[in-house]
């Protein structure tokens, strides 16, 4: 364990080195305006990810989520079954239909 942390405090510690390589480079061939063209461009990439992987998440919760507890509920007052093992059939249903709606 103690190998892994060595070892990614020495990869974090890279990662400033490499940006300023980066900006050096970007600065020596483009100017002052590559510089700014590379960091809006960055940032941009961030935040659509970003948005990307926030749909995501809400969408796993309004469309897995909410649905399978509430018919987990329903189901739990008209079957035998607990709570416990009716929840994961919901869950794999809903989120089959959440692959198929795309």
């Amino acid at each position: 364990m103690e190998q892994l942390l060595d070892y990614l405090t020495g990869f974090l510690k890279l990662v400033p080195d490499s940006l300023e390589a980066v900006k050096g480079l970007i600065q020596e061939h483009f100017g002052t305006a590559g510089v700014i063209a590379a960091v809006i461009f960055c940032v941009s990439l961030v935040a659509l990810l970003l948005s990307k992987v926030l749909k995501a998440g809400f969408n796993i919760v309004r469309y897995v989520v909410l649905p399978s507890v509430v018919v987990t509920f329903i189901a739990t007052y008209f079957l035998p079954y607990s709570f416990g093992y009716i929840l994961p059939v919901t869950v794999s249903f809903f989120s089959v239909v959440l692959m198929i709606k795309g």
